[in-house]
């Protein structure tokens, strides 16, 4: 058994990285082999199975192709259920990647009963196995239809990722807890109502709060500006309550000269989407007695100036060193600065 253990984590380590020996590897039957394995006796040569699959089918042409005839769904689904820990948290691990928008074994793993699966391994006492249902079930939110998010909603609990967005000396469920709020509110009235009928506006402003504190790991507060945009650009109301903290704001605001790229972006996306609700502005009258409606001027027009972001804005544009990413947000958000030179 220690030989095929063993030879199931040499071939995972080559093919972790090198796509061509993943394309290899499929072409010579790994995957067969794998598959069967994972009903082995052996709860090591279980792992080691799943530990290679996964670094299988990080290939997205081989996710597409090979995996959907595989046959590795029926038993991966029940290595989640396995008692042995070593042999959850590398049956989960894979999972993960099999739960991608682009993967064809989406829908049948939600006909299989994935989602009661996942709720079950959120109440894992072992943080990994947690921690990558949470990372399943963000990648399963990513494009669904409302039906299954509120299926999602109704079975995982808001409650449920809110108590983990805030576990203590645990930011990796921190991280894949907000990304998975943060999925849950994208394009969905269906989700951003869910979250505040479920823990009210105090808590989900105390949790963005949280997520954007200056001792905050970079990757939370992505999500938390994230999970701030896709609520402010699908809904006036709730935008509304979320510039209504006034420290909220300006935390928001103050993260667009972040040194890290991917957090200045977030921010810039989130200040671009509250800036992009519009309140109707009239012109003069016209010779005709009629009023004209204009374009309108942003809502939260007063808030954004008394944060002197534009001066901000345009003074980072200046910068050479600025990335080109950040330089193009930059410029968005100033579009909506009628008084802006750029």
């Amino acid at each position: 058994m220690r030989m095929v253990k063993g030879v199931f984590l040499t071939l995972g380590t080559i093919v972790s990285t090198n796509e061509e020996c993943r394309r290899k590897a499929v072409e010579d039957q790994a995957l067969v082999y794998l598959v069967r394995a994972m009903g082995h006796n052996d709860n090591g040569v279980k792992a080691a199975a799943c530990l290679c699959t996964r670094y299988i089918i990080r290939s997205v042409s081989i996710c597409r192709t090979h995996v959907p005839e595989s046959g590795i769904l029926v038993p991966l689904l029940a290595l989640l259920q396995d008692k042995t820990a070593d042999v959850q948290v590398t049956a989960s691990a894979t999972l993960v990647n099999l739960l991608t928008d682009f993967s064809p074994l989406r829908a049948d793993a939600l006909k299989a009963g994935l989602i009661d699966i996942l709720a079950k391994l959120l109440r894992s006492e072992n943080s990994t196995v947690c921690r990558n249902a949470l990372w399943s079930i963000r990648n399963l939110l990513v494009g669904v239809d409302d039906d299954t998010r509120k299926e999602i909603i109704e079975k995982i609990k808001i409650e449920t990722l809110f108590s983990l967005s805030s576990a203590p000396h645990e930011a990796f469920l921190q991280e894949h807890a907000l990304g998975a709020l943060r999925n849950i509110v994208v394009d969905s009235m269906l989700g951003i109502n869910a979250v505040f009928d479920t823990m009210g506006n105090d808590r989900v402003i105390a949790l963005l709060r949280q997520a954007m504190r200056s001792d905050t790991e970079s990757a939370i507060k992505v999500h938390g500006l994230y999970l701030a945009n896709n609520i402010a650009v699908r809904s006036q109301e709730h935008c509304g309550i979320l510039v209504g903290d006034e420290w909220l704001l300006r935390s928001i605001a103050s993260h667009v000269t972040s040194s890290s790229s991917e957090v200045a972006v977030a921010a810039l996306w989130c200040i671009n989407s509250i800036a992009s609700h519009r309140v109707p502005s009239q012109s003069q009258q016209e010779s005709d007695g009629e009023s004209v409606e204009e374009a309108g001027v942003c809502r939260y027009r007063a808030e954004l100036n008394a944060l002197d972001l534009q001066a901000t804005l345009e003074h980072m544009l200046g910068d050479p060193q600025l990335g080109l990413e950040v330089r193009d947000r930059v410029r968005s958000c100033l579009d909506y600065f009628p008084d802006s030179e750029t």
